[in-house]
């Protein structure tokens, strides 16, 4: 029953709602939420401030390995925490 309602409800609800929400949204993770404000705020003219901005499980997400290889910072820092 509960797939039915998925299936009948699901594209009502993401044709009206808001095309800049990532949370609980099908085909949208937290990397296209970040992308989406580095692109708006990296334009000539863009926002001044974000409304909001949870970003708890973007940190789950990216990779140390990545970070110590491209990001020059103190190792101890992603190992101790």
């Amino acid at each position: 029953m509960q797939a039915l309602w998925l299936l009948a409800l699901e594209p009502v609800s993401e044709t009206t709602a808001d095309h800049n929400s990532y949370g609980f949204r099908p085909m949208r993770s937290t990397h296209d939420a970040i992308e989406s404000i580095f692109l708006r705020m990296s334009q000539k003219v863009s926002p001044k401030w974000i409304l909001e901005g949870d970003i708890k499980g973007c940190f789950d997400n990216i990779s140390h390995d990545w970070l110590l290889s491209h990001i020059p910072m103190d190792r101890r820092l992603l190992k101790n925490g």
